[in-house]
């Protein structure tokens, strides 16, 4: 069965659309393995606005705001209980056809092994993408709460414009699956991929 990773954006966290869209992600398991990676969110927020304040380092932004992406996962599992969490990268193929979407927190990465820089140019879009490619999976699919120019923009433009890390593009020349945007406002859009 292919392998499918799910950003679900931070910025969706508070939603009227976040529970659709866990809804819509769990009723797509028995087609496809779904891995969701959670956004940092409000919680990444703060961790940027605390280092702007208190002026630590960008190792321990990097590793405060993996902490945010953690945080967040816990919420979706307690928004959904129907995610099963792993938390090391190594242990989610283990865990894969089994009609349960996988809900990935990225605790692994405070290790430093990964070797994604402890940088804002790489935040939970760019993890996203690394996981993505570390499992060699099929799609990646991240969902944003910025609205889209149009439904077929590219992921260079995306870049440009802010709507993906800038990071991203390191690990783009990696991966060989398909990658798509879609607004939050659009979970239904989701189906269609697997249609």
């Amino acid at each position: 069965m292919a392998i499918t990773v799910i950003k679900v954006g931070g910025s969706i966290m508070r939603s009227a659309e976040l529970n659709d869209w866990l809804s819509t992600i769990h009723s797509l398991a028995a087609i496809t393995n779904i891995i969701i990676v959670p956004g940092g969110g409000e919680f990444a927020d703060k961790v940027r606005e605390m280092q702007y304040s208190l002026g630590f380092d960008d190792l321990t932004a990097h590793r405060l705001a993996i902490l945010a992406m953690t945080q967040y996962g816990y919420l979706l599992a307690n928004i959904n209980q129907n995610f099963h969490i792993v938390e090391e990268h190594e242990l989610l193929s283990k865990s894969l056809n089994k009609d349960i979407p996988l809900l990935w927190l990225p605790t692994e990465l405070l290790k430093g092994t990964s070797k994604i820089s402890a940088s804002w140019d790489y935040t939970s879009d760019s993890i996203a993408l690394w996981l993505a490619t570390k499992l060699s999976a099929d799609r990646l699919i991240l969902v944003k709460a910025k609205v889209l120019e149009h439904e077929k923009i590219s992921v260079e433009k995306c870049i440009e414009n802010g709507t993906l890390d800038t990071g991203f593009q390191r690990y783009m020349d990696e991966y060989h699956g398909e990658i798509s945007l879609i607004n939050k406002d659009y979970h239904w859009k989701l189906i269609d991929f697997f249609k």
